[in-house]
């Protein structure tokens, strides 16, 4: 398993395959992607509203479109906060913990730009900067998470020397 972790290529083989993923999202129309986000709102509705029923049709329009947008930018920082993760990991050759995270974070970024402006393609998005920065944020938080495992990791290794010596 530790061989398989530290594979050069598995590292770059899950950061491609998570880009390719966060493209065909970007890739949908404006109907396909709704559906999508209506289907996980209507889950969290049923699951976590049991009076939906009862409420006013303006009640339940407003709370249901409150809980799409929500769901919608929640799914644009988790698929960024993994791609962070990835990016970070790829980066393994910067022994700099803090350029590691820079460079994790502008890569991520840069990814982030290039698909909001691919959505401009896809009939009925739009490329919007508000994404973008939740996109950066998903990202920081992401290699943030990456840079504090790489320090828990080298703390538990120094710690298991000591007591070999």
């Amino acid at each position: 398993m530790k061989n398989i972790l530290k594979s050069k290529a598995l590292r770059f083989v899950l950061l491609g395959v998570w880009c390719v993923m966060i493209f065909m999202f970007s890739s949908n129309d404006a109907e396909t992607s709704s559906k999508q986000s209506s289907m996980i709102t209507d889950l969290c509705i049923e699951l976590f509203v049991p009076h939906y029923d009862e409420m006013s049709v303006s009640e339940q329009e407003s709370l249901y479109d409150d809980l799409t947008f929500y769901i919608r930018k929640s799914a644009h920082f988790t698929e960024y906060a993994v791609l962070g993760v990835l990016v970070f990991w790829c980066l393994y050759k910067l022994k700099d913990k803090r350029l590691r995270t820079a460079c994790a974070v502008v890569l991520g970024s840069l990814y982030s730009a290039t698909d909001e402006l691919h959505q401009l393609f896809s009939e009925g998005r739009s490329c919007e900067l508000r994404d973008m920065l939740i996109d950066t944020g998903g990202v920081l938080v992401g290699a943030l998470f990456g840079l504090l495992v790489l320090v828990l990791y080298e703390k538990h290794l120094a710690r298991k020397n000591l007591s070999q010596n």
